[in-house]
């Protein structure tokens, strides 16, 4: 119930925060839900870029930077130090502080699908392997937000030091899309945000890298080396964030 209390009162500090509402809810449901729009353009196949980048874009902006942001902010006026001489264990404040951030980006995410297929999307071919995807996406960049603070002396600096982040897993999204032969989507798929993109990309169109349409299972089976490196990623994000997150101000 703590932890629950703890989460109603972030997500009320989130609302008040203009600057975090923006870029964590308006920005990026303003800019998915034009890219819904405008995913008619790019035919049948382009509308699993248009809900990858979708997606992508919640998993780096409301969550990565956001959380990133949030804990900074809430390490650096004392609150997480205040809330561990409670009654709370670490990780109750952790996830009483994160859980909102994660339920947003989840719930954005959901939204941003079905404004894609109000728009004109097909219906995900594999719904199972979009979830896991979305899921693990959540997991990994939440994690890597914590770890972010790390680097993070100021919730003003976050702009800075989530970026290097935010283009490698930008960039990893785009290769995924544009890779013509199997070493650079091999490429792609290894580095951080480039498996989540390929999961949601086949989950959604039911298709491989190189185009060619697979049934249910062959979808899960193409998909394999995508999840398993995302999972690696989120495996070495959570340690990172649980072995040098700090809980006070940095000198």
């Amino acid at each position: 119930m703590r932890v629950l209390a703890l989460g109603g009162t972030e997500l009320k500090l989130l609302w008040r925060n203009r600057t975090v509402m923006f870029m964590a809810i308006a920005f990026p449901l303003g800019l998915g839900g034009y890219m819904a729009y405008q995913g008619s353009s790019f035919g049948g196949g382009g509308w699993g870029v248009v809900v990858t980048l979708q997606i992508m874009l919640v998993l780096l902006m409301t969550v990565y930077i956001t959380i990133t942001t949030t804990l900074t902010a809430r390490r650096q006026d004392l609150f997480l130090k205040r809330l561990r001489s409670g009654e709370l264990t670490d990780f109750g404040v952790l996830a009483g502080t994160v859980g909102p951030v994660l339920v947003l980006g989840f719930a954005q995410s959901l939204v941003l699908a079905i404004i894609a297929m109000a728009a004109g999307a097909p219906i995900p071919a594999n719904p199972l392997l979009f979830a896991a995807g979305v899921l693990i996406g959540l997991a990994l960049f939440a994690a890597a937000g914590m770890a972010s603070t790390v680097f993070t002396k100021t919730p003003e600096n976050a702009q800075l030091t989530t970026l290097p982040i935010f283009m490698v897993a930008a960039g990893a999204a785009a290769s995924s899309f544009l890779a013509d032969n199997q070493m650079a989507h091999w490429i792609s798929v290894a580095l951080p945000g480039g498996g989540i993109a390929e999961m949601l990309r086949t989950g959604w169109l039911g298709v491989t890298w190189d185009g060619r349409s697979v049934g249910f299972v062959e979808q899960l089976v193409s998909a394999g080396p995508a999840a398993g490196a995302s999972l690696l990623w989120a495996v070495l994000a959570v340690y990172a964030a649980l072995r040098w997150f700090r809980w006070e101000p940095r000198s």
